[in-house]
């Protein structure tokens, strides 16, 4: 009986101890999930839904943030990026064929990949992947198409997963999203609403 009871105990702290180290790491800043199904034929879209929280201001302009958005494809490769200015208590909803995943820089179009949201204020009054200054606000969620049996999909939506921001990752991404706004002709996505 001793045996159990400190088992139970060193369990019980181990779990507060795992749900206290989550939270601690949740800032709201970066988050990210998948895609995929993604340019599949009978395969329904996926809709990366963002907004802003209203945790800066709830009036445009001094509460306006930023969503920058990195599109990653199956070979860890970013293939689009984009900055789209969401108001305070806004809603951007974005086609994963359509917005994410049509102008690629590599030029093949991903069936399934990552995508990462980063929230940040707008820069000199405007939204730059490639020049960030994150801020806690930015919300999303992402609708997952699984296939089913035969021609069948489904879909669910799940929020977006919280992770650490590391200067490392964010150094990476603005790296990366600078060649692809250098070159110029392909690899940016899209910031126009699909009202989906």
């Amino acid at each position: 009986m001793f045996k159990g009871l400190a088992f139970g105990t060193i369990a019980a702290a181990l779990i507060l101890a795992l749900g206290s180290t989550t939270a601690v790491a949740q800032d709201h800043i970066f988050a990210l999930s998948y895609f995929s199904n993604a340019h599949t034929r009978n395969a329904p879209d996926g809709v990366l839904r963002l907004v802003n929280d209203g945790t800066v201001s709830d009036a445009s302009p001094a509460g306006d943030l930023c969503a920058s958005i990195y599109v990653f494809d199956s070979a860890e490769l970013l293939n689009e990026c984009c900055s789209c200015r969401i108001t305070p208590n806004g809603i951007l909803s974005l086609s994963v064929n359509t917005n994410l995943t049509s102008d690629t820089v590599t030029g093949r179009i991903p069936t399934r990949g990552i995508i990462k949201v980063v929230s940040s204020t707008p820069v000199a009054g405007r939204c730059e992947s490639a020049a960030e200054a994150p801020q806690t606000g930015i919300r999303g969620w992402l609708t997952h198409v699984q296939k089913g049996t035969g021609t069948r999909f489904s879909q669910t939506e799940e929020e977006l997963t919280d992770s650490f921001y590391s200067t490392l990752e964010a150094a990476d991404l603005v790296e990366d999203c600078q060649f692809i706004l250098f070159i110029g002709n392909a690899g940016i996505c899209s910031c126009i609403d699909s009202h989906q």
